[in-house]
């Protein structure tokens, strides 16, 4: 977006924006767990060279202990200019607490015009009131790793505008797994059995007010 010079990719895992889609002027803030944050910073030493792949500023910082801001703060993070933050694959992991905690940390560290994008499993598939092709397989493979998905949002546009206007943002998007095949993937027919894309996530886009 015009006039952002920051990006923060929470939970960054082996996401590669800051590799792929860095520019001049603009900073990323990579944020993982300590262990996930050294093996991705082994795996760019040894994939990327330095001289053709800008590096952004690595944090390993566990949010479930240590607040955003408090892990951003030894970084040259800016909170009065406008940033990017992103959180994918994560928030549907969280306790609904957590989630809460997240939006209000995030919404503390953005200057207006800042963008806030994340996906985000259907609280109506969650708590079984609409059913979906593969979810229950997805739950499995889940669970067989040891991890759990804890946190759905309603997926009804005007609830995700609610919950986003409660900490300072208004929605640019709230898309449907529909929506993603027609937008960026044109040459797609979208299909419900088997699913183009998984219809049991949304994908939201939101600026800071």
């Amino acid at each position: 977006a015009v006039g952002i010079k920051q990006a923060v990719i929470i939970a960054a895992g082996y996401d590669t924006r800051a590799y792929r889609l860095g520019q001049p002027g603009v900073k990323f803030y990579e944020i993982d767990l300590l262990h996930a944050s050294k093996k991705k910073q082994e795996l760019v030493r040894d994939l990327l060279p330095a001289s053709k792949y800008p590096r952004p500023e690595f944090v390993a910082a566990d949010l479930s202990k240590v607040a955003l801001a408090d892990a951003l703060a030894n970084t040259s993070f800016d909170p009065s200019q406008p940033t990017l933050f992103t959180a994918e694959g994560l928030v549907y992991y969280l306790p609904p607490g957590a989630v809460e905690q997240l939006l209000s940390s995030i919404s503390e560290l953005s200057a207006s015009g800042s963008r806030l994008m994340l996906d985000f499993l259907h609280l109506s598939c969650l708590a079984g009131t609409v059913w979906n092709p593969g979810f229950e397989t997805l739950m499995l493979s889940v669970w067989n790793k040891g991890e759990v998905m804890y946190s759905g949002i309603d997926e009804r546009p005007a609830a995700v505008e609610k919950l986003i206007k409660l900490f300072g943002f208004h929605t640019h998007a709230a898309l449907t797994a529909r929506d993603m095949v027609k937008m960026y993937m044109p040459h797609k027919q979208y299909r419900a059995r088997p699913p183009t894309v998984s219809p049991y996530f949304g994908y939201l886009s939101a600026e800071k007010v």
